[in-house]
């Protein structure tokens, strides 16, 4: 099935392009030129130039300002004259502390798990080596993200600290520990290959940009020949409907709606659906009522949400946590799938392997073109 040809397609493109950390910079690059822009990613550009690779970060709440400009430079070498102003690196770098689950993820998928000195919130880490370096006391718990211990990041000797920026907030003490912070703000990103690109700059500071980059196209061929895939079964017949969608589910007095420019959107309808959000313009999620998301929902074919908790979610479960929920006909006739983030590396792969998230939807939204699919993140409620 597509699946299979797709994997082997990647695997192959993968052994024949990746190579391991440490290598030097890719082949072929225009170093001269300072070629190497990236593709997908909005707010993410590697330039890279005779002796250094800038990397800037664009603010993705004020578009037409910079967050943060580094200056990579290989450690043995000097810093080359004419270099624009930004934070210096020095790559590749062996020492880190990283504030998120995702960002661990992906220095393990680098090969780079062992550089991890530090990590925030580690009970919410999912990459098995760095669990393993967590409980041997190889890895120092630093704490939690929003207010880490100071004297934990100290204590790890991290070179850099990799966290995700937020809008008008800092970084409190850590931010004036001269450590410098490298702004991975990848979860702005409004396309799924936008987000997985991110692993290039990853690949910059660990300089293995190859592997990175072989890493990145093989998720881009997959995510896309599957892609492509459902559009061509759903436009060959005129039989063949998007079913509708509703998504997540409401937290106190409101529902969060994924915008219809979010990634998420972008994933729902790559994956052959019609979400009842689509038309909103926004790539934040919104906020709304539960009577709005009743109104324009309730008829929806299909209901998927993601949840957090040591059990899995039963339609009896979800029905306790809030009656009205019973309302919908996607409840009702049993078309509700949830994702358990407490039990799945859902918010991992989401970066690493957009395509496994995207044929897992597609597989609920049009089963018949994935017969011999078994749900890795959204299971049916029971």
């Amino acid at each position: 099935m597509i699946r299979t040809i797709l994997k082997t397609a990647a695997a192959i493109l993968l052994t024949a392009t990746a190579i391991s950390c440490g290598s030097g910079p890719g082949k072929d690059r225009d170093a001269e030129n300072g070629a190497g822009t990236t593709q997908y990613a909005r707010y993410l550009d590697i330039l890279e130039h005779d002796g250094y690779t800038v990397v800037e970060v664009t603010n993705p709440w004020d578009t037409a300002r910079l967050l943060h400009r580094y200056i990579l430079v290989p450690q043995d070498s000097p810093v080359p004259s004419g270099t624009p102003e930004g934070t210096l690196i020095r790559t590749p770098i062996d020492r880190i502390i990283v504030y998120s689950s995702v960002h661990a993820s992906i220095l393990d998928a680098l090969g780079a798990s062992g550089r991890i000195t530090g990590v925030c919130e580690p009970e919410y880490m999912t990459c098995p080596a760095v669990k393993e370096g967590i409980a041997s006391g190889q890895i120092t718990d630093c704490g939690n993200s929003v207010s880490p211990s100071i004297e934990r990041i100290a204590r790890a000797g991290g070179l850099v600290i990799i966290a995700s920026p937020f809008e008008n907030s800092g970084y409190g003490a850590a931010g004036k520990l001269g450590i410098p912070i490298i702004e991975a703000a990848d979860y702005m990103e409004n396309t799924p290959l936008g987000r997985t690109e991110w692993i290039r700059l990853f690949g910059a500071l660990l300089d293995c940009q190859d592997r990175a980059d072989s890493l990145f196209r093989a998720a881009e061929e997959e995510y896309n020949g599957i892609r492509n895939s459902i559009a061509r079964h759903i436009d060959s017949d005129g039989s063949i409907r998007r079913p509708t969608l509703v998504a997540e589910r409401k937290y106190g007095a409101s529902w969060d709606v994924p915008g219809g420019a979010s990634y998420m959107a972008r994933i729902y309808t790559d994956a052959g659906a019609d979400y009842i959000f689509s038309s909103t313009a926004t790539t934040a999620n919104i906020n709304m009522s539960f009577e709005s998301v009743l109104r324009e929902g309730i008829d929806a074919d299909i209901w998927v949400l993601k949840y957090w908790s040591p059990r899995p979610m039963t339609y009896s479960s979800l029905e306790d946590e809030y009656s009205l929920y019973s309302r919908f006909r996607a409840f009702q006739e049993h078309h509700v799938y949830g994702c358990n983030t407490c039990s799945s590396t859902y918010y991992d792969d989401i970066v690493l392997h957009p395509a496994w998230i995207l044929e897992d939807l597609a597989a609920i939204f049009h089963p018949a073109l994935f017969p011999d699919h078994s749900q890795r993140y959204f299971k049916p409620l029971q």
